[in-house]
Order: structure tokens, then C-alpha cells, then sequence
């Protein structure tokens, strides 16, 4: 019964190539973690100017924009290890710059510079990582890949900035880049390994159903950039189940928006204790790490597009409690549970997305998901602040969250080939 409910590891302990993928992907990110802590610490203690702070880290997440788009025709055109294993040394490269940049040279400039190209190759290694693990692993299996994917980002997000946080105040800038270079020179090791026949293949455009190529390509042509996104596009958009998880997924990514409303809501409510705010951050990566652990239950379930419509629903409610309950100690409590909902929701998200597209497109819908998180989150972010500043600080969390709970509701009547998707139809797919 335990290993029916729990996470299936069996993707780590059976294929040592996903298992050094894997490895490498989580070092990856918490790279990412610390470089996007370190750089705003870097910066502001150099210059004393928080506009030249904004300024780069604006550069920066345009880089992880179009690096995304970017690497995902690149996946889908290239060999995708050889895509991963270039673009891993560019990332180690860059950091090394950055640790050097900050030691001798103290160019803010270059700061942008060696970040941007950090941003650009670090996004596409991740959207070529994406693509090629169904390539790896047994599609059956895809759930757990994306739980453990889930966990080791959510880590990488939370446990990164707080060590690269303490690593500046102890050390220096330049001690977390040279730490993410020699990481990033480990780590290649274990990708240079060659993988079996067969991973990471280049697919071509006959391989893509011919009624989601761009208007005048032969099913055996090779596109141009912008006629592959088209492509990609074209596919999302006449994939009704694809089409459901990123209308769902923009939906759920806009509840992201909540977390920038924890510090007024502290203040409002708790007396601004520092320790709530802490405690808030982790009990929301405690119930991604729990809910990730113990979503081995989902690949069996009937109907995964009925169910992550649920799951939205639920997480964006389990908010609402939290931002109305009267002590703090049930605030913990609704938001490591909506942390638990929330992974269920990226596990299945991650499959159905992986299960339902070609191996040709791959990398295309991959980077145009990670594309969609990154906008979402940021409009979320923009959203949930402009309802703060309408309804007041002790009010917003509940009262954003419980609109979204109706737009959610909205989103899965509406939604209805992913609410009707069965277990059975994507096995279908995949056969």
C-alpha cells in the first residue's frame, strides 16, 4: 500500500544515464537559486543603487525568456545531449566569469553580461534536460519523473538562495560563482557519460502530425526558428488535451502572485514577526517536498485531467483559508497543505504534457510551458499586488485567492477535453 501512495525512485536506482540527468539537473538549479540571490547582493553593495539592481536582474530574466524559446527549437533540432552538454559548459564558463568579474574586474556591466549568458545557456540545458527524459525513462514512469523533478526544483528554489544568502555574508560574491563553476565542472562528467542508442535522438518534422506543421511545410522539410515555434504553437493550440494543461497551467501559475503578498499580510496580522514570514516560505516548500514524496497514487488515477482541475481548485481555497485564519498556526497548516496540492498539480501537468506531445515537439511545448510559468508567475505577482493595495494588507491574500478559486472553477467547466481525459486515451497516445 506505502509504495502505491509513495514516489516510484525506481526511475533513479534502474537508469544510471537519467540518474546522472537528474543529478546534473538539480545542480543546475540550485545554481540558478544562487546566482539569483548572489547577483541582486553583488550589485547593490557595489553600486548602493537599487534602479542598476532592477536593471540586471531585468536582463536576466529576459536571457531565461529567450532562452527558453529558443532551446526549445534547438532541442528539437539538434541532438539534444550534445545541446545538454554544450550548453552545461557555457553555464560552468559563465560562472567563472562572474566569480572572476567579482574578485578582480568590478564591472557591473560585465555582471549583465556574464549573467545574461548564464540565463540564456542554463534555460536551454534545462528545456533540453526536459525534452530528452521521456526519451530515458519508461512513459510509464513519466509521473514520478515529474515528482522528482518537482522536488529537486522546489528544493533548488528554496534551499539555494538561503545558502548563497549565508555564503555572501560570509564569504564574498565571488565564493557562490566559483562554488556554482565547480559544480558546474563536476557535473559535466557525469553528462559526458554516453548515453544508450536511441536517447536524445533528433527528431524531424515528419514526424510531427502534418495538420500541426506550419501553414506550407512538407511533413520532411526542416524549418526555419520561427516557422518551428509556429509549429509548436500550432500544436499546442490543436492538442485539446495540451491546449486544457496550459490554459490550467496559466490559471495555476497565477496564484503564484500570493507569495509576494506574505510580508504585508505578516505585518497586518502578526505583528510583522520576522520568524512568521520564514515560517510561511517553509511551510509552503514543506508541502511541495510532502505532496511530491507521496504522489505515487496519481498515475493510476482514471481521469488525471479531472483530477488536476480539482487539484487547482482545492490549492487556490486551501490560500483562501490561510488568508483568513485567525491565528498563525493555522495559516502553516492550510499552506503546507495547498503546498502539497500544488505539486500533485505539477506531477500531473509534467506527465500529461510529456505523454501527449511527439518526441518531436518535445522541446518546443516544454519551453513554451516553462515560458508560460515564468510570464504567469510574474503577472501574478503584479495582480496579487495591485488587489493588496485595493482591499488592504490583512484582506488580500483571502480575497485574491477566492476569485481565483472562481476562475479556477471557471477554468475547469470550461476546460472540457482535459476534464473528460482519460487514463486510457493517453495510454492510447503513447502507444
Amino acid at each position: 500500500m506505502a509504495a502505491g501512495i509513495l514516489l516510484d525512485l525506481s526511475p533513479l536506482r534502474e537508469d544510471r544515464t537519467f540518474r546522472n540527468l537528474f543529478v546534473g539537473r538539480t545542480i543546475l538549479l540550485f545554481g540558478v537559486g544562487v546566482v539569483a540571490v548572489t547577483v541582486p547582493l553583488e550589485v547593490y553593495s557595489r553600486t548602493g543603487s537599487t534602479p542598476t539592481v532592477g536593471l540586471v536582474a531585468a536582463v536576466e530574466s529576459v536571457a531565461f525568456l529567450l532562452g527558453f524559446l529558443g532551446g526549445g527549437v534547438l532541442a528539437d533540432r539538434t541532438d539534444r545531449w550534445r545541446l545538454i552538454r554544450i550548453t552545461w559548459a557555457l553555464s560552468g564558463i559563465s560562472f567563472a566569469l562572474l566569480a572572476v568579474n567579482a574578485a578582480v574586474w568590478g564591472s557591473t556591466a560585465l555582471t549583465a553580461l556574464f549573467v545574461a549568458t548564464n540565463g540564456l545557456s542554463g534555460s536551454v540545458c534545462i528545456t533540453a534536460m526536459l525534452a530528452v527524459m521521456p526519451s530515458i525513462v519508461d512513459r510509464s514512469k513519466l509521473h514520478a519523473v515529474g515528482a522528482l523533478n518537482t522536488v529537486s526544483l522546489r528544493l533548488g528554489s528554496v534551499l539555494a538562495p538561503v545558502l548563497g544568502g549565508l555564503a555572501f555574508a560570509v564569504g564574498s560574491a565571488a565564493w557562490n560563482y566559483a562554488a556554482g563553476a565547480a559544480a558546474a565542472a563536476l557535473t559535466w562528467v557525469l553528462l559526458a557519460v554516453t548515453p544508450p542508442p536511441g536517447h536524445g535522438r533528433v527528431a524531424g518534422t515528419a514526424d510531427i502530425p502534418e495538420e500541426h506543421l506550419a501553414d506550407g511545410t512538407a511533413p520532411d522539410a526542416v524549418e526555419g526558428p520561427l516557422r518551428a515555434l509556429r509549429t509548436g504553437g500550432r500544436f499546442v493550440l490543436g492538442e485539446p488535451v495540451v491546449l486544457g494543461v496550459m490554459a490550467a497551467g496559466m490559471v495555476g501559475m497565477l496564484g503564484g502572485g500570493s507569495i509576494v503578498l506574505v510580508p504585508a499580510l505578516v505585518a497586518a496580522r502578526f505583528d510583522g514577526l520576522p520568524v512568521a514570514v520564514g515560517a510561511i516560505y517553509a511551510a509552503l516548500a514543506l508541502g511541495v517536498v510532502v505532496g511530491s514524496l507521496a504522489s505515487g497514487w496519481v498515475r493510476r488515477h482514471p481521469r488525471p485531467g479531472l483530477l488536476l482541475l480539482v487539484l487547482m481548485v482545492g490549492c487556490f481555497a486551501l490560500y483562501t483559508l490561510a488568508g483568513a485564519a485567525p491565528a498563525l498556526w493555522l495559516t502553516l497548516v492550510a499552506l503546507v497543505a495547498a503546498g502539497a496540492v500544488n505539486a500533485v498539480e505539477e506531477v500531473l501537468r509534467y506527465a500529461l504534457l510529456q505523454l501527449r506531445t511527439p518526441d518531436a515537439l518535445l522541446g518546443r511545448v516544454n519551453s513554451l510551458f516553462s515560458a508560460q510559468a515564468m510570464g504567469g508567475a510574474a503577472v501574478g505577482a503584479v495582480v496579487a499586488g495591485t488587489v493588496g493595495g485595493i482591499v488592504g494588507d490583512a484582506d488580500a491574500l483571502w480575497v485574491y485567492n477566492a476569485v481565483m478559486t472562481v476562475v479556477a472553477l471557471l477554468a475547469g467547466v470550461l476546460l472540457r477535453p482535459l476534464r473528460r481525459a482519460t487514463r486510457e486515451s493517453v495510454e492510447e497516445r503513447v502507444a
